[in-house]
């Protein structure tokens, strides 16, 4: 699934704080409980939306569905600052919530930075849900990677090949077998 860098980066980030909350110290399951930890601070930890705000989506962690599956994915290509992210409004009428997650987006949605947070929400948690995929090729249409000859797959080898032979040649050890 193609992704902006913005998206790519805070996915990643996301990722690792929800492995950081799937068990305690002693290696037991803690997911549902620090969960709803977070859920209950959600007020205190709101200021971090605008600069950590991979720590606070954990609250909205399996709380939203998604009615219209191209609207994310056009919103998970989007940068913040570029004029084409989408308006939370626009996003808002394509997302289901849990009934426990509705009292969370009004309280998110009072900050000043609330819709573009929800966006963001929306983005991580669409990327979490579904994007199960191997690393992205640099051209995403299924329909051009099935139609690809094979002299391409030779032409991508050739130059992983030569990748391998300048890193060799650097000094470092290539991913030759």
């Amino acid at each position: 699934m193609k992704q902006s860098y913005y998206f790519a980066e805070l996915a990643s980030a996301y990722d690792a704080e929800i492995q950081d909350l799937l068990s305690d110290s002693e290696g037991k399951s803690a997911l549902k409980a620090r969960l709803a930890e977070k859920r209950q601070e959600l007020k205190a930890i709101l200021p971090m939306i605008e600069f950590s705000p991979e720590m606070v989506v954990p609250v909205f962690y399996d709380g939203l569905s998604f009615d219209n599956p191209q609207a994310m994915i056009a919103a998970i290509q989007c940068e913040p600052d570029d004029g084409d992210f989408p308006s939370w409004e626009s996003l808002a009428a394509t997302i289901s919530f849990a009934s426990w997650a509705r009292p969370l987006v009004d309280a998110v949605l009072g900050e000043s930075a609330g819709e573009n947070f929800m966006v963001t929400v929306a983005g991580l948690e669409f990327i979490r849900q579904f994007d199960h995929a191997a690393p992205v090729k640099a051209d995403d249409s299924e329909d051009e990677e099935k139609n690809e000859s094979d002299s391409d797959d030779d032409e991508d080898r050739d130059l992983g090949e030569a990748g391998d032979d300048w890193l060799a040649d650097q000094g470092f050890d290539s991913n030759k077998s």
